[in-house]
């Protein structure tokens, strides 16, 4: 897989939330919603590149792929030392590149970031009642470790050992 993961940029913000409301709009069409597409604005976007955690993945001059990446997550993960960990969030593929390693290798690139950092664990949460996403995650490596309920959403925390 031949992808480049770049910090989204306010020139380009506009492509992660595209990205993000591609696939939403997809998961409600599958009757699995998973986000509210309305939530990823521009001005969700602006912030995430403000706090330097929004990224795209690139095949060519293309963006097929974002991710949320973090340094802390107090929401999800209240308890976790600071400097532990890392975190991602929003992962999202293009539907024209669905079924091609994208996903996988944004993950991958996570793990890596995480591991240069110095990071003991890279954290994230999927739906609790998505199987098949959760078998997913546990395919790549991460460990179920509770379910959290915050409101609306029931959840399944995963880390991975790094």
């Amino acid at each position: 897989m031949n992808l480049v993961v770049t910090p989204a940029t306010k020139e380009n913000a506009d492509l992660a939330a595209e990205i993000l409301i591609e696939a939403s709009n997809w998961a409600i069409a599958q009757g699995q919603p998973l986000w509210n597409p309305a939530m990823f604005t521009e001005g969700w976007a602006l912030n995430g590149v403000e706090r330097g955690e929004l990224y795209l993945g690139w095949q060519r001059d293309e963006a097929v792929g974002t991710i949320t990446y973090q340094h802390e997550d107090k929401a999800y993960w209240p308890d976790v030392p600071e400097g532990e960990s890392a975190f991602f969030h929003k992962l999202a593929v293009r539907r024209s590149a669905a079924g091609t390693g994208v996903s996988k290798a944004l993950v991958g690139w996570a793990i890596e970031k995480a591991r240069a950092e110095g990071k003991r664990y890279l954290r994230m949460d999927t739906h609790f009642d998505r199987p098949k996403l959760r078998a997913y995650y546990e395919n790549l490596g991460f460990q179920y470790v509770e379910e959290k309920w915050i409101e609306p959403y029931h959840l399944a925390l995963y880390e991975m050992r790094l």
